[in-house]
């Protein structure tokens, strides 16, 4: 198994572990906190997430780049990449603008929407990661 695979099976497994824990447990948590609060908690949230998943989600992006561009052509890699454009687009043109409305105050509109959407990247990233891991197991690139 290549260098890049497994580090590509590792963080697709911590990044899909980390999205179903948003999806079921932190966005609709949003809905417990109080109003009075929600804003200094929805920053100290965004904040501390961010440290965790932009550089993840950007190792994410140069090991599949590097998958397609260093290892042979595949099913798994061009996948893969699919895969990444999908949550990318989704983290930027759904989530974060629904995060940027929710800086200025509780919102449960912006709650529901922000669960809703949320699933494309919940579903990406879970067949994403089955797809590098069918990679490792199967020895194909």
């Amino acid at each position: 198994m290549s260098l890049l695979l497994m580090f590509n099976v590792a963080i697709s497994w911590g990044l899909v572990s980390l999205i179903w824990l948003v999806q079921i447990i932190i966005y609709p948590g949003f809905r417990q906190i109080p109003a009075a609060e929600f804003v200094n908690y929805h920053r100290w949230y965004v904040i501390r997430i961010s440290a965790i998943v932009l550089p993840l989600m950007l190792c994410e992006a140069i090991i599949t780049v590097g998958w397609l561009m260093f290892e042979e052509y595949s099913y798994f890699s061009v996948g893969s990449g699919f895969l990444i454009a999908i949550i990318w687009l989704s983290t930027f043109l759904l989530q974060v603008p629904v995060h940027n409305q929710l800086q200025s105050g509780k919102n449960d509109a912006g709650i529901r929407r922000l669960v809703l959407t949320n699933w494309i990247r919940t579903t990406a990233w879970s067949i994403k990661a089955v797809v590098v891991f069918m990679a490792a197991v199967t020895g194909r690139i």
